[in-house]
């Protein structure tokens, strides 16, 4: 991982109350949407496949009086690209080929979504506005400093009136052109075409004295280090593949979720599309902590449009578990990536390993073993032995729980967390994804 840090008060010109100290991170993984707006600009998927997606986050440290709950606020933090940090003002998107590093997106929810949360509104918005409004300054500043390290000869910026030739939702264009025209009011650059798209074309040695310089940015940025988790897994589909009835399985719900707020455990659960209007709304007004994801569409492995269908449903979901853990060709990283998916969470066998990796800009999390086997009858303390082994052998544990199997353990699931939380803490799927975002391998 980049991390880099600075507390100048000086750049291009801006008053010195809008320069705020910040901290900048770099990781492996596409900004959301990037994929698709390259290939708006007329960029072909075997184009992308040869370059590397970078995701620089732009983290205020000092939030000036300003409550926590602006920067989790989900309403607010549209995107939820925190990475469990707090203090997220901006991110920009690159991708990176040939010495070339073509900006997808500058974005800051912080700024642009706070109209979604009145109150929220009402209280921060002037000091938002005080200390944030040149966040793209600052930004582009951050992206020319990881360009120089990493001895990336050119920018290439999309111009105000190409971004908004290329977004397909009501917007204030003025603001789009004072973002993404501001490289040619600060800084040595050129407009080029590349392909259909227009670009701002930023050497980067040529502006080097006007760069603001960071400081590198010592250790993790993860407070917890390596990763020595269990993360519990509940599928949420009903009686898709069993002869269960719905209404049992919507109790069992309901008494997870109780059990699971008495105990004060965060979980994950992956709820089928078709089911994600009834149960999102459950989950959520248990434990707005708990991790969702897609347990694919349908849990029909036939049809190769679960990715597609799903993000229908919803947009900003971060996780997808297959059904039955079989991987189909539709669920290829670049496909899971271009749906925006930034956790996969699968069985261990099907996957080929049992210890978590970053591939691709996604965050693999192996699942070792599941309640089908009691379904089959294997004796219930049988099962659960294996269990606790597999919890004391893995440094991240992940275990799958079903809705409509849920007859068969959820008299003991109480003293079983029990026993595990003996074993080690418990985390959700969206807290490993972001803890190995911030672990990933050093940039070179």
């Amino acid at each position: 991982m980049y991390a880099r840090s600075a507390n100048f008060v000086s750049l291009g010109g801006l008053a010195r109350r809008t320069i705020f100290p910040h901290k900048v991170i770099a990781i492996q993984k596409p900004y959301p949407d990037a994929k698709v707006l390259l290939e708006r600009r007329g960029l072909r998927r075997q184009d992308l496949e040869h370059g590397e997606f970078i995701q620089l986050n732009l983290y205020t440290t000092n939030l000036y009086g300003l409550p926590e709950e602006l920067f989790v606020q989900p309403e607010i933090n549209w995107h939820r690209q925190q990475l469990g940090q707090i203090g997220l003002i901006a991110a920009a998107g690159l991708w990176i080929l040939d010495s070339i590093a073509t900006i997808t997106t500058l974005q800051s929810d912080l700024c642009q979504q706070l109209y979604r949360h009145s109150e929220l509104k009402r209280l921060c918005k002037t000091q938002v506005d005080t200390h944030f409004k040149y966040w793209y300054a600052i930004l582009f500043n951050a992206i020319l400093n990881f360009c120089f390290d990493l001895k990336i000869a050119t920018i290439h910026s999309p111009t105000g009136e190409q971004v908004v030739s290329n977004t397909r939702k009501a917007i204030e264009p003025s603001l789009f052109h004072r973002i993404y025209d501001y490289p040619n009011k600060a800084y040595f650059c050129r407009k080029v075409w590349v392909g259909p798209a227009r670009y701002w074309e930023v050497p980067v040695h040529a502006n080097v004295g006007r760069v603001a310089r960071l400081s590198e940015s010592k250790g993790s940025c993860y407070p917890g280090g390596t990763i020595e988790q269990i993360c519990v897994f509940h599928d949420v589909e009903e009686n898709i593949d069993t002869k269960i009835s719905s209404a049992e399985c919507a109790d069992n719900v309901g008494r997870i979720l109780q059990i699971e707020q008495c105990f004060g455990l965060n979980a994950t659960y992956n709820i089928l599309g078709t089911l994600f209007s009834r149960k999102i709304d459950q989950v959520r007004a248990s434990n707005a902590k708990h991790s969702i994801g897609f347990h694919s569409f349908n849990h029909n492995l036939t049809d190769l449009t679960q990715l597609q269908e799903c993000r229908r449903v919803d947009l900003r979901v971060r996780g997808y578990r297959p059904a039955q853990s079989r991987i189909t060709s539709e669920l290829s990283d670049y496909n899971l990536t271009r749906f925006n998916f930034e956790w996969f969470a699968c069985g261990a066998r099907s996957l080929g390993y049992t210890g978590c990796k970053l591939e691709n800009g996604i965050a693999k999390i192996p699942i070792h073993l599941d309640d089908y086997p009691l379904f089959r009858g294997k004796p219930y303390e049988q099962w659960e032995n294996e269990l606790l082994s597999h919890a004391r052998a893995n440094p991240v544990f992940s275990f799958g729980l079903h809705d409509c199997y849920a007859g068969r353990w959820l008299a003991r699931y109480r003293d079983l967390l029990s026993k595990l939380a003996d074993i080690k803490s418990f985390a959700t799927a969206d807290e490993i994804c972001d803890c190995m975002f911030l672990n990933g391998p050093a940039f070179s």
